[in-house]
């Protein structure tokens, strides 16, 4: 009787055809030592489909099936190290799509599950140990979520729900990072997270959202970003931090034209800007430059071309801006030194408030 030779017998190819199914095709690779792989492609309903597991190292754990109508579609599944976990999941009728998944490194763990998705793509990309990742299409159609992590025991989701000519995008290098971002019911948008250093955490979050963007960098450790668009057409989140333990929040809710712009750089700085109630054609930035900074925008009740800008470098400062219900009003407010304080307040039309503080302790308060 003739053996196999131990090269042979490590590594496993497999073609196959379906009889109960159309043209769908199997491709299985391993190489090396108590790997395991599961390729489902037994439901009659689903044709011309193609599902490639490669498998390099020790102890690794496939799971990749097509359901319930999926047509032309496409599951990659590439693993080497020892330890890591895929798992894809293309069902509901999912057509001309994409789910590809590498890793490389050990004790990675890998999610995709397409539902009713058209024409769209699914990427995860691991490199190094113990980072998660997951992406949840659900009726989604010309559209991609990505997830790239490099470093250590990182986290990553990209969920998308009724989602059309939109892009949700994850990018982390470091360790110990999170990142969620959530996109329901949104149109040619965008939503980019990108994380370097460690402990950081951003939440992005979509809904009824048209033609708009939420942009998030991150550098350094133990930050924290979110961003919440809800509905917003034609708007624009970006929320910029450099240092440490900095806190910033950016919110639209009925937003119509309008941006929001935090840049951090330094520690412990905290940055909040609400646009909310029908805002149009306005815009809300926040500058802080240095240590435990605190700035508030808050632009509500209709507010139509009005701007409200903070600018913070020093320590211990505190602004707060205000505009409800204006009308191509202005509101500035600079702050340079330490433990000074200004509150302004604007309603009506055409007001302008211009504030500098210079030096220490300072305290003022302008309505209009």
């Amino acid at each position: 009787m003739k053996t196999l030779t131990p090269i042979t017998a490590a590594i496993l190819m497999v073609f196959g055809v379906n009889t109960n199914a159309n043209n769908n095709a199997a491709i299985l690779i391993q190489v090396g030592g108590g790997n395991m792989s599961t390729a489902d492609q037994s439901d009659p309903t689903i044709h011309d489909n193609l599902i490639v597991q490669t498998q390099i190292g020790t102890t690794n754990d496939s799971e990749a099936s097509q359901t319930t109508g999926t047509n032309n579609s496409v599951t990659i599944q590439s693993q080497i190290g020892e330890s890591n976990t895929a798992e894809s999941y293309q069902t509901g009728n999912t057509s001309f799509s994409i789910s590809l998944t590498n890793q490389i490194g050990d004790s990675h763990t890998a999610t995709v599950t397409q539902t009713d998705v058209t024409a769209s793509s699914a990427l995860l990309y691991q490199v190094d140990s113990l980072n998660t990742s997951s992406i949840f299409q659900l009726d989604v159609t010309r559209s991609s979520a990505l997830i790239n992590q490099i470093g250590s025991m990182n986290s990553a989701g990209v969920g998308q729900g009724m989602v059309t000519t939109s892009i949700g995008l994850i990018n982390q290098i470091g360790s110990m990072n999170s990142v969620g971002i959530g996109q329901g019911n949104v149109s040619a948008s965008f939503a980019l997270a990108n994380q370097v250093g460690s402990m950081n955490s951003t939440s992005i979050s979509q809904n009824e959202v048209t033609i708009s963007s939420a942009l998030t960098n991150q550098t350094g450790s133990m930050n924290d970003a979110t961003a919440i668009q809800s509905p917003a057409t034609t708007s624009n989140i970006s929320i910029n931090q450099t240092g440490f333990m900095n806190l910033a929040a950016a919110r639209q809710f009925d937003v119509t034209a309008s941006s929001a712009l935090i840049n951090q750089a330094g520690s412990m700085n905290d940055a909040d800007i609400d646009q909310d109630d029908g805002t149009n054609l306005s815009i809300a930035i926040i500058n802080q430059t240095g240590e435990m900074n605190e700035a508030d925008i808050g632009q509500e009740d209709e507010p139509v071309m009005s701007i409200a800008t903070i600018y913070q470098a020093g320590s211990m400062n505190t602004a707060d801006i205000t505009q409800t219900t204006t009308t191509l009003s202005n509101a500035s407010t600079t702050q340079v030194g330490s433990d000074n304080m200004h509150t302004t307040t604007q309603t009506g039309v055409g007001q302008t408030a211009i504030v500098v503080q210079i030096g220490n302790g300072n305290m003022g308060t302008i309505t209009q």
